[in-house]
């Protein structure tokens, strides 16, 4: 296993652990992404999975994503499972995952995919447990990968509309979450 697919299977499962504590209010508030609910955050972490599943088995991004149902928790379960399944076959990982964020983009090896979406999660997780009203404290591992993937963006790309919001300055003595969502345009 790729240190990115464990990253990567470590941001699905923290995902899932908050899921799995929201209540169905959660999907009806207002969330920390401007202009989303819990419900868009779910999609579009729903999206995410449906997204590595799709290249993993076809080579290509699904034409459509999970939406919120009645069962939130166990249609991400089922997504879940197919897509690490998918995932835990000889030379995925080496696959090229063509155009997964259009042709401006380019290509990209799947195993960098995986790293890349790994980071997308994290501070989605974060918004859906600030949403639900629980724990949100992330893995410090995930956190470090999360900062380290999203600043080796340039910086027209990572505030670009449809990405991340203005960095907010973090306080001073901020941990290492506050500052990684500091600077995904999160306030804390």
């Amino acid at each position: 296993m790729s240190a990115n697919l464990r990253l990567y299977t470590s941001a699905v499962y923290s995902f899932e652990h908050v899921l799995k504590m929201a209540k169905p209010t959660t999907f009806k508030r207002k969330a920390p992404c401007d202009g989303w609910t819990g419900a868009d955050v779910y999609e579009h972490a729903a999206g995410n999975l449906a997204m590595i599943k799709g290249f993993a088995t076809k080579g290509k991004s699904p034409k459509s994503s999970l939406k919120l149902g009645a069962d939130p928790v166990g249609a991400w379960i089922k997504l879940r499972d197919q897509t690490l399944e998918a995932l835990d076959h000889p030379h995925v990982l080496e696959a090229i995952a063509t155009d997964p964020f259009g042709p401006d983009f380019g290509s990209v090896p799947m195993d960098a995919l995986v790293g890349f979406m790994a980071a997308d999660l994290v501070p989605h997780t974060w918004d859906m447990a600030r949403t639900a009203k629980v724990d949100e404290r992330l893995d410090a591992g995930l956190v470090k990968h999360t900062l380290a993937t999203w600043k080796s963006l340039p910086e027209a790309v990572l505030r670009m509309p449809g990405m991340m919001g203005a960095a907010v300055k973090p306080a001073p003595g901020a941990d290492a979450q506050t500052k990684m969502l500091n600077f995904l345009g999160r306030a804390v």
